[in-house]
């Protein structure tokens, strides 16, 4: 199960707030996939995002499912850092070597990640690539994964944008709901209260409400009822039907914080001889749990001569339904209030811009954001639909007047359309107008409608660059493969409608591998760029050049009326590109190979042209490197040879039908065998004994040679450990297995595996390995050497590095190549041969000798200063068995005089 981020909670809130799980597929999702895709032409591309126990796929590209369980996830690994993740071979990554994306039916084998970095620790899922083949990733490509994968993220903000922007207009429209409710309740409730106050001054007629009065010179007052009831009082009434309450007893019934009003209303009753009015809050008579509302009406009863107060005589009315229906209009007048000022919050500081039609007047109310979003001052222009419509570009004013009909006719819910509003400077800005009628007539006609303009033109500026990026070369600019079938189909089908002919050049770089691995990757693809400058100077209009890969191009010559014209622009073209190009100060120089193919005379349907076309190529590179060739039939035939060669090696390493060969190791000091070099062989059943020259090429252009190699290494370490302990084994590692992951693990299992020590293991490497990342591979070195392996710098003399790399890393030995060992009587090979001993010795390496088969050589190599020996003179490669018998067999002394025995054959 992968790790959890340590934020694990906070990363799903944020992903499920988005709302995008799940939703419909998104044309500008799925376009960077198709460009992932085609950009690093891998088979699958996907945008993943990571849920709590599933993988979903937002897009995707050569995938039919639409996600997996989180478990078995590579891109729950992928989200654990804001690095992109390469997987370059799945089969060696103990994370996912026993995954059953690996080991079922999907066989990943590349995987490369770039988390989508919403923010800081927030990674929701990635955007991530899949091979059923290993193969490397350069920090370049993580790079531009990285920059797909910010505009994946962009796209994700666009969608979180859209989804508020649907959301703040909902709230709109509801608040203007609610206070139109609001204030028709609010109306119908005062019209409720006017005609209750006439019911209560009825009741105050009638006396049917609670009375009650009170004589200012007693401690009593007298109540109906009624007006005892109300305030929670049974009592026996009198003969003239009161019931006499104390004033105590009253006031104890009162709300402690209303019982003030109560007394202020009555002392200015008294003193201003005016009408007595209150409302207070009396307890329930029941004696359940609260409180209800009575309003009191009383008027002063004065002596008639005097003019003195006697007494007060008044109505108790329940109006606790009033209170609790004004209370609440209170409260809801409240929140209305707040949501029109939340509103108004929201017009004056949204980064969208709002209208109000008024569908009837043609006028249209526009927020400050709308003005200032096309450059103009708020108020600038006229507040009128004709404005809007006015602005809008002639190519997008017919939809846009399709979709508000739509709408208004209720054929859609929702009327939305992206259309480019004209600013104030003149240019166009690409917009959302999105908006819903709001009101309609009794016949359904719209009255008012609310909308939103969003500015969209940073999402239309990436879908652009995203389009682009999809139909042309991210590094040269030139169309790419799909492009490029498209213009071929085009012509192709001209060309069956018997409309002329055309031709198909493909073309492939010379020697371009040797300068992307020497200069580095920067340099080829500063010579890529160039190349592709100089073929597109020297096509004619109506003709396309494409990039497919690598250093692949193709040319469509779309009308040919001789082949004499293919066969001059081919000249030219190879011309042009011989010319020498300054790469950051050095000069180099590439050629190119061209095979050509004519239609309809090779064939009329894209496929088969494209075959025909590579097959010349591939006979024009074998035949003699920068040239051309038209195709031929019968060409096919070496590469069906080739073909078959692979399938058959693919069986061989499954049956385990490769085999090792050791060649013994001379020490020249005392004539005595010190080591074995493991060399691998093909024993094939038809085809007899095959040299590693003729399959590690293939071996290694396949990828098949990280197998053959780790099976070579843990044979040869085998092997070797139940020899004397006195002799070393080594083994050649190819450049490719610097180039993938896992050398290092790979050789401390073979030591582990087979108990052989390690410093019984030499690896021998090519200078080719140096150039293709001295520093990571040095490094890689030294790791090794730290281990107890020794390092020996094989084929000396033959690559392009220098002499730097034997100070910058200490071999512990040097092996003089056999074309110098060939020329040794040449002064120029001596010299060399002398020179590479000298820089040895400092070091403390020795030095051998390859291809030794001659006495003469023997001597030579000898007096040359070299310490080891190794060739046909001493022994030919031998299997294992012969081996043994060789060292059981020859003591020291048997050995010399065996060895001078070969000598003096050799010499004779």
């Amino acid at each position: 199960m992968p790790p959890l981020p340590p934020n694990e909670g906070e990363r799903l809130a944020a992903l499920r707030d988005l709302r995008i799980l799940d939703s419909a597929p998104e044309a500008h999702f799925d376009a960077v996939c198709s460009t992932a895709a085609a950009l690093f032409n891998v088979p699958v591309a996907l945008i993943t995002l990571i849920d709590s126990e599933r993988q979903w796929f937002k897009a995707k590209c050569g995938i039919a499912v639409d996600g997996t369980s989180r478990e078995i996830s590579f891109c729950a690994y992928a989200i654990l850092s804001d690095d992109v993740l390469v997987v370059e071979n799945a089969t060696v990554d103990p994370r996912f070597a026993h995954s059953p994306l690996v080991m079922g039916e999907n066989a990943i084998r590349f995987y490369a990640g770039a988390p989508l970095v919403l923010r800081s620790g927030i990674r929701l899922g990635t955007l991530c690539l899949v091979d059923t083949k290993p193969r490397r990733f350069s920090k370049l490509q993580g790079t531009q994964l990285e920059s797909l994968a910010q505009i994946v993220v962009a796209h994700i903000e666009l969608h979180r944008a859209r989804i508020a922007a649907e959301a703040t207009l909902d709230e709109r429209i509801r608040s203007e709901m609610l206070m139109r409710a609001s204030e028709e309740r609010y109306r119908t409730a005062h019209e409720k209260l006017e005609q209750t106050a006439d019911l209560l001054r009825l009741a105050q007629e009638a006396a049917g409400a609670g009375i009650w009065q009170w004589s200012f010179d007693e401690d009593v007052v007298q109540n109906s009822p009624e007006s005892a009831l109300m305030l929670g009082f049974h009592g026996e009434s009198s003969s003239t039907n009161w019931i006499d309450i104390s004033i105590a007893e009253w006031a104890a019934r009162v709300h402690p914080e209303d019982l003030p009003l109560v007394q202020a209303a009555h002392t200015a009753a008294l003193r201003d001889g005016t009408t007595y009015k209150v409302e207070y809050r009396v307890r329930r008579p029941d004696g359940s749990a609260g409180y209800r509302w009575l309003m009191s009406f009383g008027r002063i009863i004065r002596h008639e001569v005097t003019g003195k107060a006697l007494r007060i005589v008044g109505l108790d009315l329940d109006v606790t339904e009033r209170r609790t229906t004004q209370d609440a209009l209170i409260q809801s007048e409240k929140r209305l209030r707040m949501s029109k000022e939340r509103l108004a919050l929201a017009l004056d500081s949204g980064s969208d811009g709002l209208w109000d039609w008024n569908v009837t007047t043609g006028q249209v109310w526009y927020s400050d954001r709308w003005y200032t979003m096309f450059g103009y001052e708020p108020g600038e222009l006229k507040a009128h639909i004709d404005t809007s419509l006015g602005l809008t570009h002639p190519d997008d004013l017919k939809q846009t007047l399709t979709l508000i009909a739509e709408h208004f006719e209720g054929r859609s819910a929702a009327y939305a359309s992206e259309r480019r509003i004209r600013t104030k400077s003149g240019d166009y800005t690409w917009v959302l107008s999105r908006g819903r009628v709001v009101s309609r007539d009794e016949q359904g006609v719209p009255l008012r409608m609310v909308g939103t303009n969003i500015d969209i033109s940073e999402r239309k500026a990436s879908e652009h660059h995203i389009s682009y990026m999809a139909r042309h070369d991210a590094l040269t600019g030139l169309p790419n493969r799909t492009v490029f079938y498209e213009h071929l189909e085009q012509r192709l089908v001209d060309v069956r409608r018997s409309r002329g002919q055309a031709a198909l050049l493909c073309l492939g770089l010379d020697r371009f591998k040797s300068v992307n691995d020497t200069l580095g990757h920067p340099a080829g693809d500063q010579l890529l760029c160039e190349i592709a400058t100089r073929l597109s100077a020297n096509i004619c209009d109506g003709d396309v050049v494409a990039r497919l890969g690598g250093d692949e191009f193709a040319l469509i010559i779309s009308h040919v009326d001789h082949v004499h014209h293919v066969s001059s622009l081919a000249q030219s073209l190879i011309d042009a590109v011989g010319q020498p190009l300054d790469l950051g100060g050095v000069l180099v120089t590439v050629g190119i190979s061209i095979g050509i193919a004519l239609a309809p005379a090779n064939g009329d349907m894209p496929e088969i042209l494209l075959k025909n076309a590579n097959l010349a190529l591939h006979r024009a590179k074998a035949a003699a490197r920068t040239s051309y060739r038209f195709y031929e039939a019968g060409m096919d035939a070496a590469i069906e040879t080739r073909m078959q060669l692979e399938l058959e090696m693919r069986e061989a390493i499954l049956c385990g039908s490769f085999a090792m060969h050791y060649q013994p190791v001379l020490r020249l000091s005392d004539h005595r065998i010190v080591g074995f070099e493991a060399l691998m062989r093909w024993p094939h059943p038809t085809r007899g004994m095959i040299a590693p020259g003729a399959f590690i090429p293939l071996a290694e252009e396949t990828g098949l040679i990280m197998s053959l190699g780790s099976w070579a290494l843990h044979e040869a370490c085998r092997e070797a450990a139940s020899w004397p302990g006195h002799l070393r084994i080594a083994v050649n590692v190819s450049a490719v297995q610097f180039q993938q992951p896992g050398l290092e693990d790979n050789v401390i299992s073979a030591l582990t595996t087979s108990g052989l020590p390690p410093y019984r293991l030499v690896l021998e490497i090519t200078e080719s390995v140096l150039v293709q990342d001295a520093e990571a591979v040095i490094a890689c070195l030294r790791r090794l050497k730290s281990l107890g392996v020794r390092i020996a710098l094989d084929d000396f003399g033959t690559g392009y590095s220098s002499l730097s790399y034997l100070r910058r890393f200490p071999f512990d030995s040097i092996k003089i190549d056999r074309s110098f060992v060939n020329e040794i009587d040449d002064p120029a090979a001596a010299a060399i041969v002398r020179a590479v001993v000298g820089i040895a010795s400092q070091f403390g390496a020795t030095v051998t000798a390859e291809g030794v088969e001659t006495r003469h050589q023997l001597e030579q190599v000898g007096l040359d200063g070299c310490t080891d020996i190794q060739g046909y003179l001493v022994s030919r490669p031998l299997p294992a068995d012969k081996a043994t018998d060789l060292l059981e067999e020859v003591s020291l002394d048997v050995f010399v005089s065996n060895f001078q025995k070969r000598i003096g054959l050799t010499q004779a």
